[in-house]
């Protein structure tokens, strides 16, 4: 998407969209858990900040990444009204310019890390791998083969087996896959094929 279509992407979201149920699930996981960690999570491409807000509500302390100024401006915009904002720290970087990230207990990456081509991506994923802590949680999706955007070749599309292997050093919690047609978030109609993963980083 161009700079205009994030933006209207970001405002629909905002208005329209809850936390994903995969970073719920996870947030759920730790508090199971019972188990006296640092509540230090990395939001990857945190869009309008709908998954950052519930992280700050449930008391976690977050670094959000966006490659847009106006996706982190709308974040800050809705996070003055909590009392925690404290707690969130923003960074305005594509995926393909970092070469690490801080150490945390949870990585969330909704609808983020397809949308980077395969030869960025699976770079990328060492960095997330090296960023997540021993005994932290990677909460996310990704796009399966079936979806209408296949396509297109700036983008990366996994099959079970591919994530599966991705995951190697982990063990997953909750793996759904999902595979329907419905509008997005800016009205049309799609063929979608998702992903959705917690998983435990146990290496």
């Amino acid at each position: 998407m161009n700079k205009r279509n994030w933006t209207a992407y970001y405002n629909s979201t905002k208005q329209n969209t809850l936390p994903r149920k995969s970073l719920l699930k996870a947030i759920a996981n730790f508090d199971k858990e019972k188990i006296n960690l640092s509540k230090s999570a990395i939001d990857l491409g945190c869009g309008a900040g709908i998954d950052v807000m519930e992280l700050l509500r449930c008391g976690w302390s977050v670094i959000a990444i966006d490659s847009q100024l106006s996706a982190i401006d709308s974040l800050l915009s809705s996070a003055q009204e909590l009392t925690c904002a404290n707690k969130l720290k923003t960074i305005v970087s594509s995926f393909e310019a970092l070469d690490s990230l801080p150490k945390v207990n949870l990585i969330n990456a909704s609808f983020s890390l397809p949308f980077l081509k395969p030869v960025y991506f699976y770079k990328f994923w060492n960095v997330i791998l090296k960023g997540l802590k021993p005994g932290g949680r990677f909460s996310g999706s990704f796009f399966g083969f079936n979806d209408f955007w296949n396509t297109r070749t700036d983008m990366t599309f996994l099959n079970r087996e591919m994530i599966c292997h991705l995951f190697s050093q982990f063990k997953i919690e909750y793996f759904q896959e999902e595979e329907k047609d419905e509008m997005d978030a800016l009205g049309y109609y799609k063929h979608w094929h998702k992903f959705f993963i917690v998983a435990k980083k146990i290496a």
